[in-house]
């Protein structure tokens, strides 16, 4: 599937460069990186970026990144049928143990795929892994805006508060 829109990403204050954030995730393979495959990690809903990022950061300082993405080729795996032609689980995609995942995602990076889009493990929402250093022509992945967050709010969004209600000016896109 393609995909243009604003997507999401929560890490410290400092973490603006997406290339090497990229270069950075082989040293701390994950779900959908490895140590020859890397990813930036993001979601397609602010609540679930900053989700996700609390629970992998013990990081005093936080800021919410908007990021302009237009990505050719992603791999939909929110979709139960191509979850299937993959074969993998829902479980799969929550399991602590992310070999099958990491199998997949260099498979389908071999296979010209720029990102994955799953069912986030933090509840609701969307979590995307882009192979940043792989994009087509084309395709690309831009920071424009950052909205640092006090620990009190990072607290009030996992406690259930809309990233909206606390940044008024954030940017929202029909989805």
């Amino acid at each position: 599937m393609r995909f243009t829109g604003s997507v999401y990403r929560a890490d410290h204050p400092a973490h603006t460069d997406l290339a090497r954030t990229t270069a950075k995730s082989r040293e701390h393979p994950g779900r959908f990186n490895t140590s020859r495959l890397g990813a930036v990690y993001l979601s397609l809903e602010p609540e679930t970026a900053v989700k996700e990022s609390e629970q992998a950061d013990e990081s005093p300082q936080c800021a919410l990144f908007v990021v302009k993405a237009s990505l050719a080729r992603v791999l939909d795996l929110t979709d139960p049928h191509v979850l299937a032609r993959w074969r993998l689980t829902l479980n799969d995609l929550r399991d602590d143990d992310v070999s099958r995942c990491q199998e997949v995602a260099e498979e389908a990076a071999d296979a010209g795929e720029e990102a994955i889009v799953w069912p986030s493990a933090v509840g609701e929402g969307r979590s995307l892994a882009v192979f940043a250093d792989r994009l087509g022509h084309g395709s690309r992945l831009e920071i424009v805006h950052a909205f640092e967050l006090s620990q009190a709010a990072v607290r009030s969004v996992v406690a259930g508060v809309r990233v909206s209600s606390l940044l008024p000016l954030l940017p929202a896109e029909p989805r």
